[in-house]
C-alpha cells in the first residue's frame, strides 16, 4: 500500500497535477526582451478609435531591488510609431514574482493629471486625492495563479472620509483581483494559451461595514502568456456618477492593449542614461500644465520640488527611490497665479534648479 501510494503521488508530482503554478514561468527569462503593443482609445459603446492608436514600448532593462524587493525592472514609454524609436523612455514597471504570485510596484504614474483634475474639483479642500493614491505606492499581490477560477480576492481595501460641505461621506477604496477562465487568443504573435485575469479599482460609499453602495467602477481585463508575459488588457469605457459627492457625472475611456509583431527600432533609445541629467520643462511658457524629463544613471533617492519666485516651496512633484533610468513627471498649476517659478532636482549630492514661466 505504501509502494502503491508513493507511485501515486511521484505520477501526479511528474504530472504537474499537484505542482504550483510557478508565476516566473510567465515572464521571459532574459532582459534584454522588448515588448511593443499598439494601444486604441475605446468610445462610449467600447469600439476602437482607431484613428487615435498610438504605439507603447516596453523594454525589460534589468533585475534590481527596488523598495524592499528584488524586481524585474521594464522600462516603458509610448508615441506615435514614427517617433517612438527616437524618444527616452519615461516611465519604469516593476514586478516581483513569489512562488505563484506576481507582485507589482503600484504607482500613480499615468493618473497623476486625472488625480490632479479630481483635486482641482475641490470636492473636499481638505482631502488630496493624489496625495491619498500617493501614500498608497507600495508592492501589491496582484496575479495570483493558483486562485481558483472565477474566484475574486483583496489586493488592497482602504477606508477614509470625505466631506463635501453638506455630508461626511465614508468611502472604501478597493484594489480587487479574479481569476478567470483560461483561453486561447488570437494575437499578431500567433494563438496562445493564456491565463485571464480581472483586476478591478472600486469607489464605494459605506453603509455599514459590510454594506456598500457603489460609486465607481474601473475594470482591467489582463491576459498573460508563459514566456510572453502581457499579450493583451482592455480597460472599458465607463460613466462615473459622482452626484453624492456634488460632482457632475465624468465619463472615462476606455483603453485596449494588445501585443504586436510591429517592430520598432529602439537600439538608440534603450541606451541607459550615464549622468544624472534634468531637462527644460515643455512646454515652456506653459498653461496649467508642463513636464519635467530628468535621468538618473544608478538606483538614486530623487526629490524634485517645485518654488515660486520669492523661494516658497509649492509642491514636491518626486520624492522616491528611483532605479537607473529617463523618467518623466507633470506638474499641474492650474491653481497658481502667473509668474515665474523654479523646479529643483536632488539626487545624492547633485541638485540642479531651472526656471518656467506659467502664463494664464
Amino acid at each position: 500500500m505504501k509502494t502503491l501510494f508513493s507511485l501515486t503521488f511521484y505520477v501526479l508530482f511528474m504530472s504537474g497535477s499537484i505542482i504550483p503554478q510557478q508565476a516566473n514561468i510567465y515572464f521571459p527569462a532574459n532582459t534584454g526582451i522588448t515588448w511593443n503593443y499598439v494601444v486604441t482609445p475605446l468610445d462610449s459603446a467600447n469600439n476602437g478609435i482607431d484613428p487615435f492608436s498610438f504605439y507603447r514600448a516596453d523594454s525589460f532593462a534589468t533585475v534590481a531591488d527596488y523598495n524592499g524587493m528584488l524586481a524585474n525592472i521594464v522600462f516603458s514609454k509610448s508615441g506615435d510609431i514614427n517617433t517612438l524609436p527616437a524618444q527616452s523612455y519615461n516611465d519604469s514597471l516593476f514586478y516581483h514574482f513569489e512562488g505563484s504570485n506576481v507582485f507589482e510596484y503600484s504607482q500613480v504614474g499615468n493618473q497623476e493629471f486625472l488625480l490632479r483634475t479630481m483635486d482641482s474639483l475641490q470636492i473636499d479642500p481638505n482631502f488630496s486625492f493624489l496625495d491619498f493614491f500617493t501614500s498608497l505606492e507600495d508592492w501589491y499581490s496582484i496575479y495570483r495563479f493558483e486562485q481558483p477560477i472565477e474566484s475574486g480576492y483583496t489586493i488592497l481595501s482602504i477606508d477614509t472620509t470625505l466631506n463635501n460641505g453638506v455630508l461626511t461621506l465614508p468611502l472604501r477604496f478597493e484594489h480587487l483581483g479574479m481569476r478567470l477562465q483560461d483561453e486561447v487568443i488570437e494575437t499578431q504573435i500567433g494563438n496562445l494559451d493564456s491565463k485571464k485575469f480581472l483586476i478591478k479599482n472600486d469607489v464605494s460609499l459605506i453603509i455599514t461595514p459590510t454594506i456598500t453602495i457603489p460609486l465607481v467602477s474601473i475594470e482591467d481585463t489582463v491576459w498573460i502568456a508563459i514566456d510572453k508575459w502581457i499579450l493583451k488588457s482592455i480597460i472599458p469605457s465607463a460613466y462615473v456618477d459622482l452626484s453624492l459627492l456634488g460632482v457632475d457625472p465624468l465619463f472615462i475611456a476606455g483603453v485596449r492593449t494588445e501585443i504586436t509583431e510591429i517592430i520598432l527600432d529602439l537600439e538608440e533609445s534603450t541606451e541607459l542614461p550615464t549622468d544624472i541629467y534634468l531637462d527644460q520643462n515643455y512646454p515652456n511658457p506653459f498653461n496649467p500644465i508642463t513636464k519635467i524629463k530628468y535621468s538618473v544613471p544608478k538606483s538614486s533617492q530623487v526629490v524634485i520640488k517645485v518654488f515660486d519666485i520669492l523661494g516658497n516651496e509649492i509642491e514636491t512633484l518626486v520624492s522616491e527611490e528611483k532605479p537607473m533610468g529617463t523618467y518623466e513627471t507633470t506638474w499641474y498649476a492650474g491653481n497658481l497665479p502667473s509668474g515665474i517659478y523654479f523646479y529643483r532636482l536632488q539626487a545624492g549630492k547633485f541638485v540642479e534648479t531651472k526656471k518656467m514661466v506659467l502664463m494664464k
